[in-house]
Parts: C-alpha cells; structure tokens; sequence
C-alpha cells in the first residue's frame, strides 16, 4: 500500500490516505482496482460520498477492515455489533454512524445514558 495525504474538500485539510495495491497476476484479469482508504474518516465525514474515495462512508469502514488496516488512528469504542454480534471496537463517523471493525456493518451509534465517575 502506498501512503498519501491529499486535501479532502469535507474536511477543509488535508488528510492521509493508503491506496491499495492492484492485483498483480500477469495473464489474469484484475478482479478488483486500487482503491483510496481514509485514515482519518470521523465526524465530518456527513455526507453520502467520500470526495476522495468515491465511496459512502460505511463503504470505506469496510475497506478499512477488508484491508486490515489498524485502527488505531481512528475514534472508535468497543461494543456489540448488531449484525455479527462480536464485541469489537466500532469506527464512528458522521452523523451518529458506526461501523464495526470485525465484519464492515454499519448502523447507528446510540449512547442512552451517562453515568459519573
């Protein structure tokens, strides 16, 4: 993978950026492209297509997973995920969104209460 950092228009900075590696089997065809992963997808990430990415934010959530790349740039809490029902740590990003690190799925982040230390 290569390593970036390129302006991204929602966010009004410039963000880093890992481009994947095409598939390199001579005589075959590609089964799939580069693709541009954010490393920094979070809370401005509002809208419905990443302008770096061409991608919904949910969609790169799972290209980060698919990729293995680790999350440790990235605000994330531990919790169940409603689909895979794992305990994993949940990528947040805008709007109140989740994504969950062990399968890709994507859902609502809803916190029901706070409770002082």
């Amino acid at each position: 993978m290569k390593s970036q950092q390129l302006y991204c228009g929602a966010c009004d900075r410039p963000v880093r950026v890992l481009i994947t590696e095409m598939p390199g089997e001579e005589g075959q065809a590609s089964a799939a492209d580069a693709e541009l992963v954010c490393l920094e997808i979070g809370a401005q990430c509002t809208g419905n297509l990443c302008p770096l990415g061409a991608a919904e934010p949910s969609a790169m959530v799972r290209r980060i997973v698919r990729n293995g790349i680790p999350l440790n740039t990235l605000e994330t809490v531990m919790a169940q995920c409603p689909a895979c029902f794992n305990d994993a740590e949940m990528i947040l990003y805008g709007n109140g969104r989740a994504g969950c690190s062990a399968c890709g799925a994507d859902g609502r982040w809803v916190v029901d209460h706070l409770e002082t230390a």
